[in-house]
């Protein structure tokens, strides 16, 4: 099952992300959705809001790949000990068989699935455990006459088998889960978004005279301020009356949401602001605070250099 079932576009955090403000936005304006559709409750929304955290509460691609991750290098480890062990089976083959015959045997002991099963194909290295272990069986005694292969390689090569077809079958089973768990992620994504969709829609049509409101039921529009693409910037120097950077300088938005200080050089940034006016505090003590009206536009990058006025020191 492949994510091209996705119906969205958009990275799955950002989705919930948009889908909860969005909703969010619905519920504060309950009142107007309510008279466009009946349907529109609070009860409605609250049901909304859960779907979209039941579906971010589901397993993650990142979290089936975890799973799986480790279960391969288990499966490699097991898979290498088959083949150095084959490796260690065909040097008593050679020893134990005519020279005329002995390419025979190796071939019956599964010789033609050794080069696949040194490239981690899975079926060809359960046949090689398998095959090789057949033949240990069947020539038991040429094999182990004149002291040439140990009675308990037979032991150590079908447990080391044994193991090996054990992680191959728990591999493909954590694959099955992974895909099912993808689909089933994808599928409440899916159902969220179209979900919100319509809901935006809606709001797009009760707020189609107040674009300002109107704007906050555009989908591609909420993706990017939760994205970060249309924000803006301030950044700026400040010195002093002999133009001296001031270091220390604390910038803050009156609704303390912004808040930048200045280093040694007097430079200050402050980043991700959301567009719109905000009235910007600029004080250090032993200097005059300075008050500041600021405007920003989405995407835009502001500069703000300011200089400061030492206070006047009372004489005793």
């Amino acid at each position: 099952m492949k994510e091209k079932n996705k119906k969205y576009n958009v990275p799955q955090e950002i989705l919930y992300s948009v889908c909860l403000s969005a909703w969010n936005v619905c519920s504060e304006n309950i009142e107007k959705f309510a008279g466009f559709k009946g349907y529109y409750t609070k009860t409605f929304v609250a049901e909304a809001v859960e779907s979209v955290q039941k579906a971010r509460a589901l397993p993650g691609i990142c979290q089936n790949k975890a799973g799986r991750k480790e279960a391969r290098i288990h499966l490699k480890g097991a898979a290498r000990q088959v083949m150095d062990n084959w490796q260690v089976l065909k040097l008593y083959i050679s020893k134990a068989f005519d020279k005329d015959i002995v390419n025979v045997m190796l071939e019956e002991a599964g010789a033609s699935f050794y080069n696949k099963a040194a490239l981690y194909n899975w079926s060809a290295v359960r046949s090689l455990a398998h095959t090789a272990d057949t033949f240990i069986r069947n020539n038991m005694e040429a094999l182990t006459a004149n002291n040439n292969m140990p009675e308990g390689f037979q032991t150590k090569y079908a447990a080391d088998g044994d193991k090996c077809i054990e992680l191959s079958g728990e591999f493909g089973r954590i694959n099955m889960d992974k895909e099912m768990a993808t689909q089933l992620k994808i599928e409440a994504n899916n159902a969220i978004y179209a979900s919100a969709i319509e809901m935006l829609k809606d709001g797009q049509q009760i707020f189609r005279y107040d674009a300002t409101v109107k704007k906050q039921f555009i989908f591609n529009y909420l993706v990017s301020v939760h994205r970060g693409e249309g924000s803006a910037s301030l950044r700026g120097y400040i010195t002093d009356e002999l133009n001296l950077p001031v270091e220390g300088v604390t910038i803050i938005s009156q609704n303390q949401k912004y808040t930048a200080t200045t280093d040694s050089k007097g430079y200050y940034r402050i980043s991700r602001i959301a567009q719109g006016l905000y009235t910007f505090h600029i004080t250090r003590p032993g200097y005059q605070s300075i008050e500041q009206v600021i405007t920003f536009n989405a995407g835009t990058a502001s500069k703000g250099d300011f200089i400061m006025k030492k206070q006047m020191q009372m004489v005793a």
